[in-house]
């Protein structure tokens, strides 16, 4: 099973990187352009855009129940078209894809120049739930320019597949990889799980909070073992501290004293 953590991709022609001090008055555009009654269901600081200089596109949560009863449909696909609809009354452009209607959104930014930002509306059950495992901006994790939350999914999931577990990072949740049951539905029990059960929240937030709480973890080589495969074809950095063959990684195996 394979699970898409981020969306960079443009649609649009004539969409840019919207600046920092720029997505402030974009978000606040794309949330008058929704119905009144999901006007105040925008959950935002999901993904980079307000913590990097720059972001190529803005991702919005909207819970998928809410969206359904705002346009009185059972059918996300329905409710994803409908809002669709209502931003080409608005002549924004807009494309359903997936989870996301993409929307073109027209803005000034800070020099006063017209400009073009693509917005994404993601349209997902229990959004704010989910929102947990995405809001990397509110804890400091794009202070480090090289954070990439696609990299910290795939070192999850490779600690879950020693466990014989896989986390859904769009679900907020953790589940049995035989059978889909979920055994951890917040971060606080996916930490527990994964890492050890002294392991808190914040031990999830990057790869190397992780990597730190698997230090002396005895099983710490067998769950990093598909991550080590991924870093081998570019898929992730592990720290360099904590690759095999360091001064770092033989002291922790108790080969240097």
């Amino acid at each position: 099973m394979m699970y898409v953590y981020e969306s960079s991709h443009t649609i649009f022609d004539n969409t840019t990187d919207v600046l920092k001090q720029d997505v402030p008055t974009v978000v606040e555009i794309a949330r008058r352009l929704l119905p009144p009654a999901l006007q105040n269901q925008v959950i935002k600081d999901i993904g980079s855009a307000g913590f990097k200089v720059k972001s190529g596109d803005i991702d919005l949560f909207i819970d998928q129940a809410i969206t359904l009863k705002n346009y009185g449909v059972d059918d996300p696909a329905q409710a994803k078209k409908a809002l669709q609809t209502h931003l080409a009354a608005q002549k924004i452009p807009a494309v359903v894809k997936g989870r996301n209607v993409h929307a073109d959104i027209p803005y000034k930014n800070a020099d006063g120049r017209e400009a073009f930002a693509q917005v994404d509306y993601m349209i997902i059950p229990n959004a704010a739930k989910v929102a947990d495992w995405h809001q990397h901006g509110p804890r400091g994790m794009y202070d480090d320019p090289n954070f990439k939350a696609s990299q910290l999914f795939i070192l999850l999931n490779s600690i879950g597949k020693a466990l014989g577990v896989k986390v859904d990072a769009f679900g907020g949740t953790v589940l049995r990889r035989d059978n889909n049951e979920v055994v951890a539905d917040n971060r606080r029990d996916a930490a527990k799980l994964l890492l050890n059960p002294k392991a808190k929240p914040e031990d999830l937030n990057s790869v190397a909070t992780v990597m730190t709480a698997l230090d002396n973890d005895p099983d710490r080589e067998a769950k990093l073992a598909q991550a080590r495969q991924d870093q081998a074809k570019g898929l992730l950095t592990l720290p360099e501290d904590h690759a095999p063959g360091t001064a770092a990684w033989f002291r922790k195996m108790g080969h240097i004293v």
